[in-house]
């Protein structure tokens, strides 16, 4: 599916490139995504640069060319991992170059990236230990975002919980604009479209181990604002 995929990007992204072209010399060759592909493997840390500086304006094409460059490596450490899948370090290797501190972190990109992918599924897995995966939070969880709480982040009792359905969380997470649209998307169709994590998949053209991912990571974000989305959505 990611192939198929990109071979529909390559076809549709050209003057993009071209774009990217003209603000980066690493990328000044490129007249195709899969010219960006050639510069990775000829000189990776200039070109990972400067997809990662792109991606830090919020544009999913560059992460997802950063993402194409290192399938490779995901697929050998996946081998090597008979716990976690190829999806399961993929999905994680989607978040840690969405958060990737390009400033601190300036060389050994492909390293750096493959490392903090491995820290991420390991975290993954000792957060789940024996029990029963759920593949999704579920709606409670995204309601319990609302309950009050001071500001050092512990329960208040002074004011009362908020009472408000699912619809109106989202509603208030898209108007504050607290995560990017795609995830508040993602969530909606989660959340308040009652889809599956497969569906959901097939819906954002991606896996379910990133739909998981995504959800988790948006969720856990969304805690730090619960004050901000209770008096929004109430």
């Amino acid at each position: 599916m990611l192939d198929r995929e990109w071979g529909e990007l390559v076809r549709d992204h050209r003057a993009t490139v071209a774009d990217w072209a003209d603000r980066h010399e690493a990328l000044a060759p490129c007249r195709s995504l899969d010219d960006v592909l050639s510069a990775v493997r000829l000189n990776s840390d200039p070109v990972f640069a400067a997809l990662l500086t792109e991606v830090s304006v919020e544009d999913r094409l560059p992460g997802r060319a950063v993402l194409q460059a290192m399938i490779g490596r995901m697929v050998r450490m996946a081998q090597r991992d008979p716990r976690a899948s190829i999806d399961d370090y993929l999905a994680h290797l989607w978040c840690v170059i969405g958060s990737y501190p390009l400033k601190r972190r300036p060389v050994r990109i492909a390293a750096n990236l493959s490392m903090d992918t491995l820290r991420a599924v390991s975290r993954e897995r000792r957060w789940l230990g024996r029990g029963d995966v759920t593949l999704l939070p579920s709606s409670e969880s995204l309601e319990e975002l609302l309950e009050p709480t001071d500001l050092d982040g512990s329960p208040c009792d002074s004011r009362p919980p908020v009472d408000v359905e699912v619809r109106q969380v989202l509603e208030a997470i898209g108007l504050l604009r607290l995560i990017n649209d795609a995830d508040a998307a993602l969530l909606r169709s989660i959340y308040a479209d009652g889809m599956s994590g497969t569906e959901a998949a097939r819906q954002f053209h991606t896996s379910a181990g990133m739909v998981r991912v995504r959800c988790s990571k948006a969720v856990r974000h969304l805690a730090g604002h619960a004050v901000e989305l209770a008096d929004k959505a109430a």
